[in-house]
């Protein structure tokens, strides 16, 4: 064997070893790729679960949100809680339908998501706020909220049964 065939022996090995590295760094580019959108998803889950909890820990918000939905006068302080709630709640479902729109969210947690802000914006107190603050958010989601109102104007079915009507149950319990 001469050092020709060394070579071209040599050549043929350190082909082998630069496809074996990059099939090994493409299989860490997908496992670095799901990593990060399980971290997405969990975070936007985290964001969610922050203002839903924020509803339960604070009897405060509560009391408002039950003068809002009953069309009662807030005072200024109750209707700034209510904004920064309400502004809170909707930059998550923004950037819930921009992950969305990238495939990052699987079909089942949109479906939750869009189940959840249709709730709210069968609110009338929501809606109101909604034409004011509408302003505030992405053309895409501003779209997206207004298709959804339309929707409720035009009869389009509540997502969940009126939390209220429960309450007026016997015992607490679904009719």
């Amino acid at each position: 064997m001469t050092f020709e065939d060394l070579g071209a022996l040599g050549d043929l090995i350190s082909g082998f070893a630069v496809i074996a590295s990059l099939i090994y760094l493409a299989a860490q580019i997908r496992q670095n790729t799901a990593m990060i959108t399980a971290q997405t998803v969990q975070a936007a889950v985290d964001a969610t679960q922050r203002v839903l909890l924020y509803r339960v820990e604070d009897p405060n918000l509560r009391a408002i949100l039950r003068k809002a939905r009953a069309n009662a006068r807030l005072d200024a302080d109750e209707l700034e809680v209510l904004v920064s709630y309400l502004q809170a709640s909707f930059m998550n479902f923004q950037a819930r339908l921009q992950h969305n729109a990238r495939g990052v969210f699987d079909p089942s947690v949109n479906e939750s998501y869009e189940l959840i802000l249709k709730d709210y914006l069968h609110q009338g107190y929501v809606r109101r706020w909604w034409t004011f603050a509408k302003a505030l958010y992405g053309r895409a989601f501003r779209d997206h909220c207004d298709a959804m109102i339309a929707e409720i104007e035009r009869g389009g079915a509540v997502p969940v049964q009126d939390w209220q009507e429960l309450l007026r149950t016997p015992e607490g319990k679904l009719p």
